[in-house]
């Protein structure tokens, strides 16, 4: 199913993905379930997420948890195009919203399977594909060689 999942406390929210048909699921609709507490309050809720920027249906996407929110990035949509955007999920408030690089960043390649990382207060990914093809220049390393060259999100750049 490829679908994104994302854990805040003891709440485990998956959204995303797609079934046997490659029928791509809505991802204002969200399942929650809590983790914690007697069995039979375990159940999985569906959740609807409104907001003004409600992301695309896709699969192969992947999220993480940034103060709370819970980013999603990139995908690819039923059509075959890969998504380069940034989309962030509030559980409390249940609302979507567009997340936009900082004045002057670049966007991200468009690509879906990378590699996503909260470090801190920032979000970085690296690797992926984007149409088949595998991203140049995201490696950081590779059996005993070391660090060559890694494009995090914030657009450094360690070599």
């Amino acid at each position: 199913m490829r679908l994104e999942s994302a854990l805040i406390d003891d709440h485990l929210y998956l959204f995303g993905g797609w079934d046997e048909k490659l029928k791509c699921f809505p991802r204002n609709e969200i399942w929650v379930m809590k983790c914690r507490g007697p069995e039979r309050e375990r159940k999985w809720m569906k959740r609807l997420a409104g907001g003004r920027s409600i992301p695309p249906s896709c699969w192969k996407a992947r999220c993480v948890v940034l103060k709370g929110i819970i980013c999603s990035f990139g995908g690819r949509k039923k059509d075959g195009d890969c998504l380069g955007e940034v989309y962030g999920l509030d559980p409390k408030k249940m609302k979507w919203m567009e997340i936009t690089t900082p004045a002057g960043g670049k966007k991200p390649w468009k690509r879906l399977l990378c590699c996503l990382c909260a470090i801190g207060s920032r979000m970085i990914m690296f690797g992926g594909l984007s149409g088949g093809e595998e991203i140049p220049g995201d490696h950081l390393q590779s059996g005993a060689k070391q660090i060559k060259k890694f494009y995090p999100w914030n657009n450094e750049i360690y070599e």
